[in-house]
């Protein structure tokens, strides 16, 4: 279906009208935002998109501060405000600011005018709008809100914004940041009067809660669209302290526990042989002396899922480090981001860890 932001692309001779139908096309098999798949194609750079988006929305670019500095804002009571993940999602929008009494908004095209104009009823603030691509988007959300990027915009947002950027962004933003209590939060204006006083609502009066900060969203929340959860990894008690423990796990194998033995085997080893003892004692006696961190290296190429999400976590601990691996990718590409790891690790990375 036609926008306006294809009508105005194609009419001004930004795209030529085969490209648009190549986006259009790519939109409605993957899904997302047309300006995502005219991103995705090289059809233009996004310096060029963003500002097309401005003229066929009407709305303003935001400063770079928005995008590069999300905060999270509170009520005048420091409650969360009534605008979560799930709303952000349904109304392709995220708070990031409070400015003149407003509300600032980031939002995607094409806007969601109902929800938003809705949101802004119930809240009782005004919203000051402003246009972003939707890889933008997605990464702004996943700062404020903790709901992590999908590994299709993940990629996109490292082309566009470059890898060490992303890398970045990531590093700081993957899991929940605790929030300052004297920053990084804003407040918002105190509601307009209404004629009906909501339950638990704060009076407006409650100086002293302006500056607690908003409670962070769980790390394990996911977005509903965000590519494949995490799988279970195994499950297992803890680490062994020395490689004699691993030995008696694989003796273990032997005996009516063999399956626990295994899971903890796998949880360690980022491997899996069942529980075939021999298995286990053959890749031993080959990878006994290898350091730990070459262990999950090799799961992430490993066939099972949950080995390879599970070898990505403790990598992701242990080097605080992001290389665009993500364990659902196609396994080209999990390649790639695995031996960019790799590399760092070798070149610089185990040598910051010592």
């Amino acid at each position: 279906m036609a926008s306006r932001l294809s009508d105005r692309l194609v009419k001004a001779g930004r795209v030529s009208a085969d490209t648009m139908r190549s986006a259009i096309a790519r939109q409605a098999v993957y899904g997302g935002a047309l300006d995502t798949a005219l991103l995705e194609t090289d059809a233009l750079d996004e310096s060029l998109l963003w500002e097309e988006l401005g003229n066929a929305t009407g709305l303003e670019i935001p400063e770079p501060a928005l995008c590069e500095n999300p905060v999270k804002c509170v009520n005048p009571d420091g409650t969360a405000i009534e605008l979560d993940g799930g709303w952000s999602e349904k109304a392709r929008a995220v708070p990031v600011g409070v400015k003149n009494g407003a509300l600032q908004l980031l939002c995607g095209e094409p806007l969601a005018r109902a929800e938003l104009d809705a949101a802004s009823e119930r809240l009782g603030v005004p919203f000051q709008l402003y246009i972003v691509p939707e890889v933008r988007l997605a990464a702004v959300r996943q700062a404020v809100f903790d709901r992590p990027m999908p590994p299709r915009l993940l990629r996109l947002f490292a082309r566009v914004a470059g890898a060490e950027p992303v890398r970045r962004w990531q590093t700081s933003h993957i899991k929940p940041v605790k929030v300052d209590e004297k920053r990084g939060v804003e407040v918002l204006p105190r509601r307009a009067p209404t004629g009906e006083t909501k339950a638990g609502e704060a009076k407006a009066g409650d100086a002293k809660a302006a500056d607690k900060p908003a409670e962070a969203r769980p790390a394990e929340a996911k977005p509903a669209a965000a590519g494949a959860p995490a799988p279970a990894a195994p499950a297992a008690s803890s680490a062994p302290a020395s490689k004699a423990d691993i030995v008696k796990l694989i003796g273990r194998l032997y005996s009516k526990d063999a399956e626990h033995a295994r899971e903890e085997l796998m949880l360690i080893t980022k491997q899996d042989f069942g529980t075939r003892a021999r298995r286990w004692e053959a890749w031993w006696a080959k990878h006994q002396d290898d350091d730990r961190v070459e262990w999950s290296f090799e799961g992430l190429a490993h066939k099972e899922p949950r080995i390879r999400a599970a070898s990505e976590e403790e990598l992701r601990k242990l080097t605080g480090e992001y290389f665009g691996y993500h364990f659902d990718l196609p396994r080209r590409e999990r390649e790639q981001a695995r031996a960019r790891w790799q590399k760092w690790w070798y070149e610089s990375g185990r040598a910051r860890k010592k």
